[in-house]
């Protein structure tokens, strides 16, 4: 059986309205608490960062996430445990828009 630890789920998003609502219905649905939860301007102008604690397992976790992924306003999301800090986060974030400039941009040529 896998054992629950402390997870910090990272999601970066652009900032609309009821967003908040629906990543805490995500919760909701899988009997999860919340244990901190920061939300925050960015790095990346208009995109916002929330920062979500909770303890759960890792195969709970990876279901969340890819959960949060699917909503239309949610760039990125990753986990990781909470004593571990992921560096590359802002780069695959930059990444991402970049794509996503570049896919905008072709179809504005078509």
């Amino acid at each position: 059986m896998e054992t629950e630890k402390l997870y910090e789920i990272t999601a970066y998003t652009e900032n609309q309205v009821g967003l908040l609502s629906s990543i805490a219905g995500i919760f909701t649905r899988r009997s999860l608490n919340i244990e901190k939860l920061l939300v925050y301007p960015s790095t990346v102008e208009g995109i916002h960062k929330f920062k979500i604690l909770t303890r759960s397992t890792e195969h709970l976790i990876r279901a969340v996430v890819l959960q949060i992924e699917k909503k239309v306003d949610v760039v990125k999301a990753f986990y990781q445990v909470n004593d571990e800090r992921s560096a590359r986060e802002i780069r695959i974030v930059q990444e991402f828009l970049e794509e996503r400039e570049r896919a905008h941009g072709q179809d504005d040529i078509k």
